[in-house]
Order: structure tokens, then sequence, then C-alpha cells
């Protein structure tokens, strides 16, 4: 970069000089195109090459960065306002309610949560038993009463820390990533058949009741 900026202020005085010259002896109109030439073939591969080198480094910089299972929890942790353990509790809930190991049925059932805090009534109702802003927590919708038996049955606490379970690794890449694959707000067990409802697994959970445009929040 020092290299471009001396032989550009070089450039700048030979240039003015030249000027002087030329338009002293009357010189411009036989001069002139020559020095553009010269100008243009100098300086133009220079910064074709200064810019093709600084994109690829860029380019290089961006591919190499992958973060780690611990650095996308640490993300979610900080973007959903989760503690820790209502992390684990979350989990512990979701992998519970999923069919055992699905990765696919346990993203379906934390996109159903998540899918909750962005429900006018669903917010409301959570709103109403904890406080008001908690009903939009992924928490607060996930132990709520009545809601997911698993959590009340405390069922839920033999997976609390199950991370080498398929469905953990799909929680964190939901959560990371937001890319929701339904608009439902419930659903029951694979068991329990539901008109109009859709599976994600084989033995997974129906599910049901998408959410309307206009209870969106």
């Amino acid at each position: 970069m020092n290299n471009l900026i001396e032989s550009t202020y070089v450039l700048h005085m030979l240039w003015g000089y030249m000027r002087y010259l030329i338009y002293k002896y009357n010189l411009r109109y036989l001069v002139l195109p020559v020095i553009y030439l010269t100008i243009i073939l100098l300086v133009v591969p220079a910064s074709s090459t200064i810019v093709n080198t600084f994109n690829y480094k860029e380019m290089d910089s961006f591919t190499v960065v992958v973060l780690t299972k611990e650095e996308k929890i640490q993300n979610i942790l900080e973007k959903y306002d989760l503690s820790e353990y209502q992390f684990k509790v979350l989990c512990g809930i979701v992998l519970s309610e999923a069919e055992y190991n699905s990765y696919d049925d346990a993203y379906a059932v934390i996109n159903t949560i998540y899918n909750r805090t962005h429900s006018k009534n669903w917010v409301k109702s959570v709103d109403n038993k904890f406080g008001q802003g908690k009903g939009m927590n992924l928490y607060y919708q996930a132990i709520s009463p009545n809601q997911f038996v698993v959590y009340q049955s405390g069922s839920y606490l033999k997976h609390i820390n199950d991370t080498n379970n398929s469905g953990y690794d799909a929680i964190i890449d939901f959560l990371y990533s937001e890319n929701t694959l339904h608009n439902y707000l419930s659903f029951r067990s694979h068991s329990i058949k539901v008109n109009g409802s859709k599976s994600y697994s084989k033995n997974g959970n129906n599910y049901f009741n998408e959410i309307k445009e206009e209870n969106r929040i």
C-alpha cells in the first residue's frame, strides 16, 4: 500500500512538470495522448491486482469462520435472553416432546414454541401468568402451565443434559438460524390424529393450528 502511495505521489509531481513543459512549448496536441495512454497502462493493471488481492483475502476470511456449537449456544442465550439453566430446561422439554433422537421432530417442536412467541394470543396468555414481556420468551412459553405435560410431570429432567441426542443439534440449528419449518402453534403425539395436521418424522408429532397473519406479532 505504501508503494502505491509513493508511486501516486511521483506520478503527480511528474504530471505537473510535464504539463508545465507542454503548455510552455504548445505540445499538448502531440504529447497529451501519449501521456494518457502511458498512465493508463501503468496504473490500471496495478490497481486491478490490488483490488483482486483484497477481494480474495476478504472471501477467504469469511469461508474459514465456522462457529463451534458452544459459540452458537452463547449467541442463542444472548439473542433470546436465556440463562444457561433456562436453555437446558427448554432443551429438556423439546427433547421429551419430540420423537426420540429425531432431528426433524425436535426441529418441529422448537419451531412450535418459537411460533407461540410470535402469536398475540399466546404471548398475552403467558404474560398474564408470568408478567409483562414473558410471553415473548421461549422459556416461559415452554413452562407455561397446562401446555407441556413433560414439564409438569418432571419427566423432561431425563433429557436436560442429553447433548448427544440428534434433537439437541436441531434445537441449536433452529434457534441459531431461525429458518422456520412450519407455522403451527400446536401438536399432538403421533398416535393422535388431527384433521389437517402434518408430521415431520415417522413417529413424530402431528402439528396443527397455524398462526393467522392478523394474530402474528
